[in-house]
C-alpha cells in the first residue's frame, strides 16, 4: 500500500506522508522507505497493530526499525525490536517526511 501526500512546510521544505506495509520478513536495524526528496531534515513513522515504529535519517535515506512489546519476558515493559524474518506484511506503517 503507499499513498502520498505532498504539501509544503515552510519556504524550502515540503511535508511527504505515505502509507507503506511493512515487510513480509523483517531484517534487524529496519527497512528503508522511498521518498522524492534530494535531502530529508526529519522523519516520523507510526505503526498500527500495536507495534511502535522508529524513523531515522541517515542522509538522505530515511530507515524504519519496528518494535513490539513482549511481555512474557523478565523485562517486561521494554519495547524490544522484532526479530528477523517477522512478517509485518499486514501491519500499516504512516511516514511522515520533511525534506526538500
Amino acid at each position: 500500500m503507499s499513498t502520498y501526500n505532498l504539501k509544503r512546510f515552510g519556504p524550502d521544505e515540503k511535508l511527504y506522508i505515505t502509507q507503506v506495509s511493512g515487510p513480509s520478513s523483517y531484517s534487524a536495524g529496519g527497512f528503508t522507505v522511498d521518498h522524492p526528496f534530494s535531502r530529508v531534515s526529519h522523519a516520523i513513522a507510526i505503526a498500527s497493530g500495536g507495534y511502535i515504529a522508529e524513523a531515522s535519517v541517515s542522509g538522505n535515506t530515511v530507515t524504519v526499525k519496528v518494535y513490539y512489546f513482549d511481555y512474557d519476558a523478565a523485562t517486561d515493559g521494554t519495547a524490544i525490536e522484532v526479530p528477523d524474518g517477522t512478517d509485518l506484511s499486514g501491519v500499516t506503517i504512516t511516514v511522515i517526511i520533511i525534506g526538500r
